[in-house]
């Protein structure tokens, strides 16, 4: 029986989720640590997490209670701050780029977007097409998608969860991942239309728009949260100019009272909400 493990790190809380992975993944255990105040600070550069050994410590904790032993882990995924990562998307003309060319094209297109040289990088690409599939099956490539971090800094959260034994398969943004498991009830929407996924978890707030699967625009705010009824209002006004795409729902993943206040400002523009858990993203986290 496969299983994945799942675990999110980030200011004052850390979250395990313990999922079969048979086919759709399906929780058995999903489990919450509080960590110490300032034990870890999302951003660009190292360190992130200021207090490791104390949430390497509440992790084995969690994994203990989950009975997470080395003989029942399957994928390992670690969703992390959006805060420590840049994302940005490139159009394909002229045909599909071989795996050499597509990392390099990752790599420029990052080049002003981190605060370290493009060796010290940790960069992950995708190929997608324009119906947010990957170009791989079939279907031409339109979008080389690609993620950067400092590598310093992926590689402090890959240490902590690595002392559970097993090593790391995916380290993911925390609204990626919230993207991949809503996609998953959803669907992807009407051609034309965006959808709007933002994240308040850990006082942390991060959105993505996608449309037709493909991440369109990313964004996170780094120190106190911004004001929604500013912030959200411009974002649409720029998804609409500079994308030529209406926002028409939004997906809300963070603390109860935050996704009260979220679901107003965005209901004041006209947009559907859809309130989710922020397990939901542990789950597209593991998804196969």
């Amino acid at each position: 029986m496969s299983h994945g493990i799942a675990v999110s790190i980030f200011p004052g809380e850390l979250r395990l989720l313990v999922a079969r992975t048979n086919g759709a993944a399906r929780p058995l255990h999903q489990l919450t640590a509080e960590l110490p105040a300032g034990a870890v600070r999302p951003g660009l550069q190292g360190p992130n997490l200021a207090a490791g050994e104390a949430v390497a410590e509440a992790l084995s904790r969690l994994a203990k209670e989950a009975a997470a032993t080395p003989e029942r882990r399957g994928m390992l995924a670690v969703l992390i701050p959006d805060a420590a990562v840049r994302m940005a998307l490139v159009p394909l003309e002229g045909g599909q780029p071989r795996r050499a060319e597509a990392e390099a094209m990752a790599r420029w297109a990052l080049r002003d977007l981190l605060p370290v040289e493009s060796e010290d990088a940790r960069v992950d690409w995708a190929l997608l097409s324009g119906d947010g599939g990957g170009g791989g099956n079939g279907s031409a490539a339109s979008w080389l998608l690609a993620l950067g971090a400092d590598a310093t800094v992926i590689k402090e959260y890959e240490a902590v969860v690595e002392k559970l034994g097993g090593v790391v398969g995916r380290v993911v943004p925390f609204t990626v991942a919230l993207a991949a498991g809503v996609g998953a009830e959803l669907g992807e929407g009407e051609a034309g239309n965006a959808r709007l996924v933002l994240s308040g978890a850990g006082g942390q707030m991060a959105c993505l728009v996608e449309a037709a699967g493909v991440p369109r625009f990313h964004r996170a705010w780094r120190g106190v949260p911004p004001d929604m009824d500013l912030e959200l209002p411009a974002i649409q006004r720029y998804v609409a100019q500079r994308l030529e795409l209406e926002i028409v729902e939004a997906v809300l993943a963070g603390p109860e009272n935050w996704r009260q206040r979220a679901a107003t400002a965005c209901e004041a523009l006209g947009w559907q909400t859809h309130p989710r858990s922020s397990w939901t993203a542990h789950i597209g986290a593991v998804q196969p």
